[in-house]
């Protein structure tokens, strides 16, 4: 790769990274909204989304694999019923959470189209990943932050 393909590649990566950021001002609202509406102040301990964070994050992980952990808290018998927790809805919040994870795709999509990117190429679809699994991992550890604001706010009121 020449110099002036490395700088290119650079820029990009820093106009992904902005992308990513003004992005989540945007996710975080609707996370917060999501998260309401599922009555998570009702989930006391912390471990559950922190144990989703932690396999999202772990070296070689990725979105499938975080799915599937997922999906698999909620069939242990015996799991948190956070995870199967409806909140008067069709869904489980598992499976709605899932769909939220998905969804980012599109957005990691559009930050790669923002930045110069055709998602048709190998090298963009591999970045597309890559963002989707950014967006996914920022998701997940707000979605844990805001969850134990949401329980500490009920322990006080």
């Amino acid at each position: 790769m020449s110099q002036t393909e490395q700088i290119t590649e650079k820029q990009k990566n820093l106009k992904i990274d902005q992308e990513i950021g003004l992005q989540m001002e945007t996710l975080i609202p609707k996370m917060q909204k999501f998260a309401d509406s599922y009555d998570l102040d009702d989930v006391r301990e912390k471990s559950p989304f922190r144990n989703v964070l932690n396999v999202a994050t772990e070296s070689g992980s990725g979105i499938e694999v975080t799915k599937n952990y997922i999906r698999y808290q909620l069939g242990r018998s015996g799991s948190n019923r956070m995870w199967s927790n409806t909140a008067g809805r069709n869904e489980s919040f598992a499976v709605a959470l899932v769909k939220e994870i998905e969804a980012l795709g599109k957005d990691a999509e559009d930050i790669v189209k923002k930045t110069d990117g055709d998602p048709n190429k190998d090298a963009d679809k591999g970045r597309i990943r890559q963002v989707h699994l950014r967006l996914m991992q920022l998701y997940l550890g707000n979605l844990a932050r805001y969850q134990t604001y949401l329980a500490n706010e009920r322990r006080h009121n």
